[in-house]
């Protein structure tokens, strides 16, 4: 049976690899800014994490899962950053992942199945240099999630990948 999975940024990276991956089995909903990358049969909705808010009129009435992968990568010496950096790194990565979920929660089947997944770092548990504030971000996201998993057993299940090379 074919789900209904919204992804966020799909259009690039790990996420147009999530969408390949995910195609032809399930009805796919991609909001990003571009969508030339985007197989046939998904459907795309113009979106910028940072500056829209997500229209929910254009994706069914449930879902099953919601997947945000926008985010930054900031790879400086604490020194050089400014604080402008770690704003901009916690907008994209955090508080646009925040505005999305408010907005998608409402649409998550509350059967049991429905799934949330978002992406941190390895940094933000082993500790790397130059990672300081996209650790802090990631950090944010994490901490953030386990929360909500334990708010939202056992009907919505909530998961935070960390990719490594």
């Amino acid at each position: 049976m074919s789900k209904n999975i919204l992804l966020i940024g799909g259009s690039h990276g790990i996420g147009n690899a999530i969408v390949r991956h995910m195609h032809g089995d399930n009805n796919l909903f991609v909001a990003s800014r571009e969508n030339e990358n985007l197989p046939d049969g998904v459907t795309h909705i113009s979106f910028d994490a940072l500056t829209d808010e997500l229209d929910t009129s254009a994706l069914p009435e449930s879902l099953d899962g919601f997947v945000y992968c926008p985010g930054s990568i900031n790879l400086k010496p604490f020194k050089m950053l400014k604080q402008q950096h770690f704003e901009d790194d916690m907008n994209i990565n955090f508080f646009s992942m925040l505005k999305v979920t408010r907005a998608v929660l409402p649409l998550l089947t509350k059967e049991g199945t429905s799934s949330m997944v978002y992406f941190s770092t390895v940094a933000v548990g082993t500790g790397m240099p130059f990672h300081t504030s996209v650790a802090a971000a990631k950090g944010a996201i994490e901490g953030f999630a386990k929360a909500l998993a334990a708010e939202y057993a056992p009907t919505i299940r909530v998961n935070v990948i960390a990719p490594h090379r």
